[in-house]
């Protein structure tokens, strides 16, 4: 997440499991447990423009903060550190500054504004280098899961011949701004293609075992969801009517519930039903294809190429208009709209039918650590029950006044 104005955070995200956050900050860096919230490492006198960590271990990656807006030869650096032993694990040069960096278990990709760098993540070997089209804003996701080891980015723009288009689908001309390329991460191939949007993709987020992919565009009225790898449409959600930036996109551990964010400063949760419902007409043979119509399309997306070329006769005519977009379930207020957030049900919540309040848990970009309780049989508005600063005030961080191991 990008920096609120005068504040001294710089970054701030979830792990893949939603027990900690990483925070980066102009004065050094952070790692907080989320319960009880607690901080467990903390490094001063790093300026840090971005930090990852990897599940619940002592290995995290370090951007540093250029020491003058013109001078971003430190924002091309990626520090890989292990906190434990307070040593730095290696690093690696690029050639544009770092937007953003995804790992699992298997795997680490570092995004630049034209290529994603592909590594094994436990020799830190160069496995691959996937050009794309203009990305400045580092869209990418990477499932968590390691067999289901799958990342998803933006296809190529309409009306484009790029890199990507050449090399991961094997045509040279954009297919429209909408479309999702799915990678495989362990044959470094493409998975398949994902027609996502007819307006250019801007979150992507797929859930714990790599088999959900959620998307959602620059317009950010409508959230889908996609079964990974066959790339089948599963859900559709109204976050609004107006447009809106979505900033986060999560799944609950049980993938039952989406937490959606937004520069409108309302969080919506979604259900994920077993079944998915949706109107009965001719539209959703999309969603479940006749025996013929189905195997006609699963033959287009095992050749990404074929699917990339036809893309628009794929598309349905209108996407919104596959079935009726499931409104949220619950909701919440953020107290400051208009400030950047990240939000996910807390990892110790595993089903719908848990009998006690889960809790939601949401990080701002001015400097708070909210959680809710959410009524999981009857939704509606959820309840704050703790409200954390990260600091004491909007320069200096009290995570950061020394270092615990």
């Amino acid at each position: 997440m990008a920096p609120a104005p005068r504040s001294a955070l710089c970054s701030a995200n979830f792990n893949q499991d939603f027990s900690c956050i990483a925070i980066g900050t102009r004065t050094g860096y952070a790692i907080v447990q989320c319960e009880p919230f607690t901080r467990v490492f903390a490094q001063a006198d790093a300026p840090t423009a971005q930090v990852e960590m990897l599940f619940s271990t002592s290995l995290v990656t370090v951007v540093p903060l250029p020491d003058a807006p013109t001078h971003t030869s430190s924002a091309q650096r990626l520090q890989v550190i292990n906190t434990k032993r307070q040593s730095t694990i290696c690093e690696l040069s690029f050639p544009t500054p770092v937007l953003q960096v995804h790992m699992n278990r298997r795997r680490l990709v570092v995004v630049l504004h034209g290529a994603l760098f592909v590594y094994d993540i436990s020799n830190m070997k160069l496995l691959h280098t996937v050009e794309t089209a203009p990305n400045a804003t580092g869209l990418c996701a990477l499932s968590p899961n390691s067999e289901q080891c799958y990342m998803a980015y933006a296809g190529p723009l309409a009306g484009t011949t790029d890199g990507a288009a050449r090399a991961n689908t094997g045509s040279g001309t954009g297919t429209g701004t909408g479309t999702v390329i799915l990678y495989d991460l362990l044959t470094l191939s493409v998975a398949g293609v994902v027609a996502a949007h007819h307006s250019p993709v801007a979150c992507l987020a797929f859930n714990a075992s790599g088999t959900l992919l959620a998307t959602a565009s620059e317009k950010g009225t409508v959230v889908r969801v996609f079964s990974v790898p066959d790339g089948a449409p599963l859900y559709q959600f109204r976050r609004g009517s107006y447009a809106a930036h979505i900033s986060s996109i999560t799944f609950n551990a049980a993938s039952t519930l989406l937490c959606v964010t937004s520069d409108t400063g309302t969080v919506h949760l979604f259900q994920l039903t077993p079944t998915p419902t949706h109107d009965t007409d001719a539209s959703t043979s999309t969603v479940q294809p006749s025996p013929r119509r189905g195997a006609s399309l699963r033959n287009v997306w095992r050749r990404p190429s074929a699917l990339v070329g036809s893309v628009g006769g794929y598309l349905p005519p209108s996407l919104a208009g596959m079935w009726e977009p499931a409104r949220d379930f619950a909701h919440i207020k953020l107290p400051n709209p208009g400030v950047r957030a990240i939000a996910a049900v807390s990892k110790y919540v595993v089903s719908l039918t848990h009998s006690l309040p889960a809790q939601v848990m949401v990080l701002t970009m001015d400097g708070h650590f909210y959680v809710y309780a959410l009524d999981l049989e009857r939704g509606g508005e959820c309840v704050l029950t703790k409200r954390t600063p990260l600091s004491h005030s909007h320069t200096e961080y009290s995570l950061l006044d020394g270092i615990t191991a």
